[in-house]
């Protein structure tokens, strides 16, 4: 009996000493092998492609529903957001280096990944003799994903930039339309896509948009769908610059409705254009009165309305006395 316990023993004795032996060699073993922070590359520390980003509105919404002879417009926007991206991204990158020791393996790596994508680069679209507009496509795209050109006419609208350098923070957008729809009745869905132009040789498409077309209005609409129809008659001589049809829209608002803002807006613009200034500060003030008092709550300014009140203000205060 006494041989198996002492057998035991012995195992247990060499078992711990083994234990002991290895975590002393461990103790041992010089510092620079023991655990360490490591610049470890992942996935998204790749940079990323620039390219630029497409979005699509149709009469300034994600949806719309527009009758024949009545405004449609589509408001292409392009911005840089993957130049933004690599910039948050070498922020978080720039935050990793900080933890490192100077000497941690992988940190030059990461470094020079940082430097790069500290400074994305930008996207030019467009040069002198070709505005980036003309690389804009608007497509249909049907049931099974093909795309079609538009089957209606959709011009340019406005006087856009015509070459635009993309960087993080800049977007820039071109609008293309008609004051009176032709297009066939019917549910479509439209996409927006951009071609080569200056430094981008790609192709880059929007999310789809739902354009609902309906038949021709009956010649004499409710108050409230009149309204709507004359909103967006001026909201498109806005965009396009039709003095004309900014009065006929502003007039046609403010007898509708004489406590609205877009009416006076719509005729102190077209006012404004036809060079009575005076005029055109009276209604401009109008519009901004309506704007505060209908939103009471309302910290934001009217920007645009402040603008033009004040643009009118310092040229008549620069006006040469008679």
């Amino acid at each position: 009996m006494k041989k198996p316990i002492a057998a035991a023993v012995l195992v247990l004795l060499a078992v711990g000493g083994a234990g002991l032996w290895y975590a002393f060699r461990l103790w041992q073993r010089p510092s620079h092998s023991k655990i360490e922070l490591r610049a470890m590359m992942r996935d998204e520390d790749a940079p990323r492609e620039i390219v630029p980003s497409v979005g699509l509105q149709v009469n300034d919404d994600r949806s719309a529903e527009v009758a024949v002879g009545t405004p449609l417009w589509f408001t292409v926007g392009v911005d840089n957001a993957a130049a933004l991206n690599e910039i948050s991204a070498a922020q978080a990158i720039s935050e990793r280096l900080a933890r490192l020791p100077a000497n941690a393996p992988g940190r030059a790596r990461l470094q020079a990944n940082y430097q790069q994508r500290s400074a994305p680069a930008k996207i030019t679209l467009g040069d002198a003799a070709h505005p980036w507009t003309e690389a804009v496509q608007l497509l249909v795209r049907d049931a099974q994903g093909a795309e079609h050109p538009l089957n209606f006419p959709a011009p340019r609208v406005g006087k856009p930039t015509p070459v635009v350098s993309l960087d993080a923070f800049r977007s820039e957008q071109a609008s293309f339309g008609t004051p009176a729809a032709a297009a066939p009745p019917g549910t479509y869905s439209i996409v927006a896509c951009l071609g080569e132009t200056g430094s981008w040789h790609g192709r880059a498409c929007s999310e789809p948009v739902q354009l609902t077309i309906q038949e021709p209005p009956p010649a004499r609409l409710a108050p409230d769908r009149q309204s709507i129809v004359d909103r967006r008659a001026g909201r498109f001589a806005l965009m396009a610059g039709d003095a004309s049809g900014l009065e006929q829209a502003g007039r046609k608002l403010i007898a509708a409705e004489a406590g609205g803002v877009e009416g006076h807006l719509y005729l102190g613009e077209a006012l404004y254009m036809q060079g009575h200034g005076t005029e055109a500060l009276e209604e401009f003030t109008t519009a901004r009165a309506n704007f505060r008092r209908g939103r009471p709550g309302d910290t934001e300014p009217s920007l645009f309305l402040n603008a033009r009140i004040n643009h009118i203000l310092t040229d008549i205060l620069q006006r040469p006395a008679h």
